[in-house]
């Protein structure tokens, strides 16, 4: 006679498979890096392993009840993008970010707000330059756009100025990651598939949690253009290309985010 679990039955089963995959995956993350410690993997395999292994993590968390698993697996894959070699800080700042999952992965009680908020941001930042010559600042900024050419140019020019960025290409994700950990500032792109930037500035403004959030839409229109004057009051505008430090600059300063 067939038996058929109860939800809760399914749900602890799958919860005790995802721990298992996880720990599993942690092993070989860890044992990767130590390999690459030893010199016996070169930076672009440990490069790989990782990164394929933090997008593993930020699809599953979620899914099987480990919200801050998916935030930190997301971050790590933030922190790998674009990384070619690993030097001695990298390596160590990469072993942050496993043994902060391994830390949740094996917690009875997932953290509620403040505390997933206090892990998000103690991880590790890489920045592209020594970060005695730029004054770094406690300010994260969430870039919301589905083009990699302006994730990179703006990624980079934010983290210039000494800013935290966490870039997500799916506006609908980007909800979630904002309400789960709300950022000091909202940039996002005008035109997006699926959702535009002028809804998920709308819809996150609705919302208790992000409120207060300061936010601004990132478009080549002009100012003047018609499609600008549905922006909501307090929302900023920054252009791309050759306004946007200035555009970028007033923001920071209506906002006193530096």
């Amino acid at each position: 006679m067939a038996s058929y679990l109860s939800t809760d039955d399914l749900e602890d089963r799958l919860r005790m498979e995802f721990v298992d995959d996880a720990r599993d995956r942690l092993e070989l993350m860890n044992a990767t890096l130590a390999d690459r410690v030893k010199g016996q993997r070169s930076d672009v395999e440990t490069i790989g392993v990782l990164r394929l292994e933090a997008h593993n993590f930020k699809g599953m968390g979620t899914s099987f009840g480990y919200p801050t698993v998916s935030l930190v697996a997301h971050r790590l894959e933030d922190y790998l993008s674009g990384l070619k070699r690993l030097d001695e800080k990298q390596l160590i700042d990469a072993q942050i970010f496993i043994d902060r999952i391994s830390e949740l992965v094996d917690r009875a009680e997932q953290p509620l707000l403040a505390e997933t908020n206090r892990i998000i941001r103690a991880l590790p930042v890489r920045y592209e330059f020594q970060v005695t010559d730029v004054e770094v600042r406690n300010v994260e900024i969430m870039l919301v756009t589905p083009s990699k050419v302006v994730a990179k140019k703006l990624g980079t020019e934010l983290a210039a100025c000494g800013f935290r960025t966490m870039t997500v290409t799916d506006p609908i994700e980007s909800i979630s990651l904002a309400v789960r950990v709300p950022p000091d500032m909202v940039i996002a792109s005008m035109v997006m598939d699926g959702l535009s930037g002028l809804d998920l500035i709308r819809g996150l403004r609705a919302m208790s949690v992000t409120h207060q959030v300061p936010m601004a839409l990132l478009t080549s229109l002009n100012l003047d253009h018609p499609s600008l004057k549905e922006i909501p009051h307090g929302v900023s505008v920054i252009r791309v290309g050759e306004h946007f430090g200035d555009d970028f600059a007033a923001v920071v300063a209506k906002h006193n985010l530096g």
